[in-house]
Formats: C-alpha cells, sequence, structure tokens
C-alpha cells in the first residue's frame, strides 16, 4: 500500500488518477472490514479497549493515507480541472466510499454510547410538558412515561439532562415524527452528518479549493462513529457552526443576519461555539448580532416555562473532575484545589486566549475559518472535559487549511493556495490531534492507563510550537535582511555623494 502511494509520483498525469482511484477502493474495501469489526464488537468498547484498538488504528491510518492521496495530487479548483470528468469521478469515489462507510451503522442501534437515548428520553419528557432541567430520569413521579426501550438504557438516571434548548428543540422536533425511536434519531443526526458534508463542499466552492477535500470530513472515523452510530447531537452543533462560515461568507441582504442566528443555535446546542463570535463578528455587524441575540434569546423561552431549573446536570459536569480535562485546565485543577478559583482560573485565561485570537485577527488579517480553528484549540485546551465527538466541529475547518507539510525551502516562502499560508502545522497538529481523541476509548477503558491521555496533547503542541518558533525565525530573517537592505542603500547613496562631491 505504502509502496503505491511512492508510484503515484512517478506515473502520467492519467495513469496517477487511475492509480489513485484503484488506491481510494482498496483503502475503502479494507476500511469496511475495520468498521464491520467495530460495529461487531459495539458495547464491548467502552468496558474493552483492546476491542476497538486494531481497528480504530486500521480506520485512523486509512483516513491518513486516503487524505494523502487527496493532497499529494495537484488541488485545484473544479473550474480549473482539465479533465472535469476524472475530477468528478474520483469526488463521486470519495463521497461513495464514505456513505458506504455510514451504511454499515445505519440503523444499529448505539451501544459504544447511550447519550441519544437521553435525547429520546428529553423530548419524551417535554413533550408531555415536563422539565427534563428539573425532573431526573427516576423521579417516581415519572413512573407512568417510561418505556421498555429508550428508559432502562439510560445513563446517569439520578441526574436530570445536560443539554441546553437548541439541542431540545432539535429532539423535540424528531420526536413529532417518531416517538421514543432511537433509530428515528439516529436518522437525524445522519442527516446533519450529510448536511455538514454538503455545506463544507459549498465552503471549498467558496475559497476555490479542491472539492476532494471533503475527504478530510468524510473519511475521519469521529463523524461516523459518532454521529451516525452513536448520534451525538454535535453532528448538529457542527452543522450550525459551518452553515453560519458559510452565511457569514456571502453578500446577499440578510446572509449576516441568519449566520447569526446560525451561530445562536449551535450555542443553543453546544454552549462553547459563542466563543466563534470572535472570529465571525464584524465592525458595526448589526444585523448579525440582532440574528444571534433574538435567537439566544427565544428559543429558550418555552424551556424556561417548562422551567430551567438550575442548567440540570450542567453544574454537575463542569465540578466533576477527570483526566479526560483540556490540558491547561488540568495543569490548573493540579495547582489549585479549590473549585470556585479553579473557575475563575479557566475563565481568565479562556478570555486571554480569546483576546490573543481577536488581536491576531485585527492585526494579522486572520481569516474566519483560521480564527474559528483557533478558538477550537482554544476551548481545547480550558475544557474541563473532552471525548472523542467533541472535536468533530474541527474537521470542516481544517478541509480548508490541511496540507501536506512542505518539503522545500522555497515552498515556505509561497503563499499556499489552500489558505495554509506559510506555516501548515499548527493545522497539522489540530489534525492529527483529532486522529488521536478515539483512542481514549482504549486508555480509559479498564486495566488501561487513563493519565496516558497527556501525552495526546504532546505531538500536536510540538508540531504548534515548531511552527511558532520558526514564524518568528523567519520574521527576525526578514527584519534583519530589510536592516541590511537598508544599511546597503544607505552605503550606496552616501557614496555616492562623495563621488559628485569629488566631481565638483
Amino acid at each position: 500500500m505504502c509502496s503505491s502511494l511512492v508510484i503515484l509520483t512517478r506515473l502520467s498525469a492519467l495513469d496517477r488518477t487511475r492509480l489513485r482511484w484503484l488506491l481510494l477502493l482498496v483503502l475503502g474495501a479494507v476500511a469496511l472490514l475495520f468498521y464491520v469489526q467495530i460495529r461487531l464488537a459495539g458495547g464491548a468498547i467502552p468496558v474493552q479497549g483492546s476491542a476497538y484498538l486494531l481497528p480504530g488504528l486500521g480506520v485512523a491510518v486509512i483516513a491518513v493515507l486516503g487524505a494523502w492521496a487527496v493532497l499529494h495530487s495537484d488541488g485545484i479548483a473544479l473550474h480549473q480541472m482539465p479533465n472535469r470528468w476524472r475530477y468528478l469521478v474520483e469526488l463521486g469515489l470519495i463521497l461513495c466510499v464514505g456513505l458506504a462507510f455510514r451504511v454499515v451503522f445505519l440503523l444499529a442501534p448505539p451501544t459504544i454510547s447511550h447519550d441519544a437515548y437521553r435525547y429520546v428520553w428529553d423530548a419524551h419528557l417535554v413533550s408531555h410538558g415536563v422539565s427534563p432541567y428539573l425532573h431526573p430520569a427516576s423521579d417516581p413521579s415519572l413512573v407512568s412515561l417510561r418505556d421498555h426501550t429508550i428508559w432502562p438504557q439510560l445513563d446517569w438516571p439520578n441526574s436530570p439532562t445536560i443539554y441546553p434548548p437548541g439541542a431540545q428543540l432539535l429532539f423535540l422536533l424528531v420526536n413529532a415524527v417518531a416517538p421514543l425511536n432511537i433509530t428515528a434519531m439516529q436518522l437525524a443526526m445522519t442527516l446533519c452528518d450529510a448536511g455538514v458534508c454538503v455545506v463544507t463542499l459549498l465552503l471549498l466552492r467558496h475559497y476555490g479549493l479542491d472539492l476532494r477535500r471533503i475527504i478530510i470530513y468524510w473519511w475521519n472515523p469521529i463523524p461516523i462513529i459518532e454521529f451516525v452510530y452513536s448520534a451525538h447531537v454535535d453532528a448538529a452543533a457542527t452543522l450550525w457552526m459551518a452553515l453560519a462560515l458559510l452565511l457569514a461568507l456571502q453578500r446577499w441582504r440578510g446572509a449576516r443576519t441568519l449566520a447569526g442566528v446560525a451561530l445562536g443555535m449551535a450555542t443553543l446546542t453546544k454552549l462553547f461555539p459563542l466563543l466563534f463570535l470572535v472570529a465571525l463578528l464584524r465592525r458595526k455587524d448589526w444585523g448579525f448580532l440582532c440574528g444571534l441575540c433574538v435567537t439566544l434569546v427565544l428559543v429558550p423561552l418555552p424551556f424556561v416555562r417548562l422551567g430551567l431549573g438550575s442548567g440540570g446536570f450542567l453544574s454537575t459536569y463542569f465540578s466533576q473532575r477527570f483526566v479526560d480535562e483540556g490540558i491547561v485546565f488540568r495543569l490548573i485543577t493540579q495547582i489549585v484545589v479549590d473549585s470556585r478559583i479553579q473557575f475563575a482560573l479557566q475563565g481568565a485565561v479562556l478570555l486571554l486566549l480569546c483576546a490573543l485570537v481577536l488581536w491576531l485577527r485585527l492585526h494579522w488579517d486572520l481569516r474566519a475559518p483560521a480564527g474559528i480553528l483557533a478558538l477550537s484549540a482554544v476551548w481545547i485546551v480550558v475544557s474541563p472535559h473532552l471525548f472523542p465527538w467533541y472535536v468533530a466541529g474541527l474537521l470542516p475547518f481544517l478541509a480548508l487549511y490541511l496540507r501536506l507539510p512542505p518539503t522545500t525551502r522555497t515552498s515556505w516562502s509561497q503563499r499556499a493556495s489552500d489558505l495554509a499560508g506559510r506555516f501548515p502545522l499548527p493545522a497539522f497538529a489540530l489534525w492529527l490531534f483529532v486522529l488521536e481523541m478515539p483512542f481514549t476509548y482504549v486508555i480509559f477503558a479498564p486495566g488501561y492507563d487513563a493519565n496516558l491521555f497527556l501525552l495526546f496533547f504532546a505531538a500536536p503542541l510540538a508540531l504548534a510550537g515548531v511552527s511558532l518558533a520558526l514564524w518568528w525565525w523567519l520574521r527576525w530573517r526578514l527584519r534583519q535582511a530589510a536592516a541590511s537592505s537598508a544599511a546597503s542603500m544607505l552605503a550606496s547613496s552616501a557614496s555616492a555623494e562623495i563621488i559628485e562631491a569629488i566631481k565638483e
């Protein structure tokens, strides 16, 4: 397989294209076998880490090889392709193979995570006029609402819900179509996953990028396992985030207002996307702010009437301590014992890093998708908990920025057509972290060392550090060159004046 990758560079354009198609088909066929293994392992994965280790490693390597095959080829936009039919065939191949991965899990009851059962239960309560923020699933007053399919599968039955009103609205819409139906909830999240794919393609087209870059999202194992199989609501949040960026880039009237609405829905689905306001807001952007604020006020109103309590399980979620914390927050909790001081320091670090992203945006022309990636990294390092499905939202934006590390000196100095600029390593570091996250199923399982999670940050931070050091070095070299050039010009000018004076 690796030898096939090397051969790609030694053949004619047509032969390389056909060999790449063959490579993608072989990778897809092998990945299907691994995904079947993951589905068969199912509920054993959270308690038996080895059940995920080999097939998980297989699908991760295939996602990397598939992305490499696409990024290694000449990544250009559709309108620039000399042979569009080949381009469209390859794009269709990528989409069909990714769809085949998803079919493996379609209609299979979620067994790795039972969060989707809580979504169905919450909607069931709301449809009966009961607040899921006030009543835990084990509440004796709700015995008459219990069923024999959803209720027995609920995790944390003694705790109220944690999911914000935007997520509850989606759950309620699914419940209106198919009450107490876990398959309907899975199909809803699968549609959100497909929506993310479509919006990512539109973003790639907007920036004039190679549409085949969709493989970075479509072949990644996290959306396949966590959105289609486990039906996590992060699929909807990711769709809202990507849609907010796409709308924010449009020029037609009302687009900015709708972008604010989309960001508001993303915030009311997963909370942390509110940080992306730093990346998307413009000066005097009243339409965007109006859409955002109206959404944040109106959508929770029906749930306020039912009763929000203290936010359900949210306070408990933030107060829990485990090794799945972001590395900066982990450092804070190791140094400080008092939880109130921990939260204060967490908030201070969050504000400081967001201010840094804002400064980069104002002074270094940081583009909106790059800002979203930077703010996502900020949230990752200060987050109280991290799960594989939490980082899937980075993939649509990584599809815009990810490229192979430069191999020549001139490639460092040329601005890339894929928006990565001179430094692809930060995006590469985030992609590496996303690829690592599913392996928390291994290290968090009984019999493994959960503290290995700290190592998940090591390689990405090293790559980001190398990129930062290289940036400072190149900046210093440019300043030195500019100073040397100025000195040479000054010396030349002085010499010319002396010669003129001698002639006179």
